[in-house]
């Protein structure tokens, strides 16, 4: 058996910046599809935070993510999906049901023996999970009560010094993970590994910065003996970066602007950018 997980899927996402209504819903429907496309031939799944992007998505996103997993768990009977809330997947309010707990209800009244919802510290037969939590304090207290594991899987920024007083964005450092063997940690988008700590980033780029710095992406796979990394995604094949003089359709999905311009060329850069887009 093997575990493969993905994170920070962030389906839903609406993006104004740089896109028409048409490729907004484009860049939706690709977040998808890709997603189903990496769902696993076999063994478990844990999707280790923002598998949507924001606590209430397009009801329609909703529907097909549901159809998605309820297939992928109806098609893999031994398989168990862990669902993992990341700090975009619940509601600043515990009296609102998010789109991320509405999906978990649905997944486990149809494949109750199957699904595992994951909103609070548990013990998996992988190892151990936070999830994001709803203050640093509580997200520290967590980390302290873990128990010694070979893996703990985390939703959080590794010692950022950006983190440590922002609710919506937890952080750790490596004194409080010493008891893990390897820490899996999800919320950064740029994968990172560090000693015992591995950062997978994320495995679908949802805009032209999560593709900054980056020439692949990749998902991490655990099984009994180890843990290893595989491949979905190319810098080449998704993003260009492009003078403003010469934009031109090349079927990449995203593209980065770049050129010099006069303070007199200013309104030409902004018609050559919307004539393109």
């Amino acid at each position: 058996m093997k575990l493969t997980i993905l994170n920070d899927v962030h389906i839903g996402a609406i993006r104004s910046g740089g896109t028409t209504p048409s490729t907004a819903l484009a860049l939706r429907e690709r977040l998808l599809r890709k997603f189903e496309g990496l769902l696993p031939n076999e063994g478990d799944l844990m999707l280790l935070g923002d598998l949507f992007d924001k606590a209430n998505i397009p009801l329609p996103d909703v529907l097909m993510t549901f159809k998605a997993l309820a297939g992928w768990l109806q098609a893999h009977k031994e398989s168990k999906l862990y669902n993992v809330a990341g700090n975009h997947d619940l509601s600043g309010s515990s009296n609102v049901m998010s789109s991320f707990q509405f999906l978990g209800a649905l997944l486990q009244h149809s494949n109750p023996t199957q699904y595992v919802h994951i909103e609070s510290p548990q013990k998996t037969p992988w190892g151990f999970v936070i999830p994001h939590l709803r203050n640093q304090d509580l997200f520290d207290l967590a980390l302290e009560a873990a128990p010694q594991c070979d893996y703990l899987f985390l939703h959080a920024n590794f010692e950022s010094p950006f983190a440590q007083h922002s609710d919506q964005s937890l952080n750790f450092t490596r004194e409080q993970v010493q008891k893990a063997g390897t820490v899996v940690c999800a919320h950064e988008h740029q994968a990172r590994s560090l000693k015992n700590v591995e950062i997978p980033g994320n495995q679908i780029a949802s805009s032209v910065s999560d593709w900054l710095g980056a020439e692949t992406k990749r998902f991490l796979t655990v099984e009994k003996s180890g843990h290893y990394y595989t491949e979905c995604a190319a810098n080449y094949e998704e993003f260009i970066v492009q003078d403003w003089r010469d934009l031109e359709d090349t079927g990449h999905a995203f593209i980065r602007v770049e050129g010099l311009a006069s303070s007199e060329q200013a309104s030409d850069v902004v018609n050559a950018i919307n004539r393109f887009r």
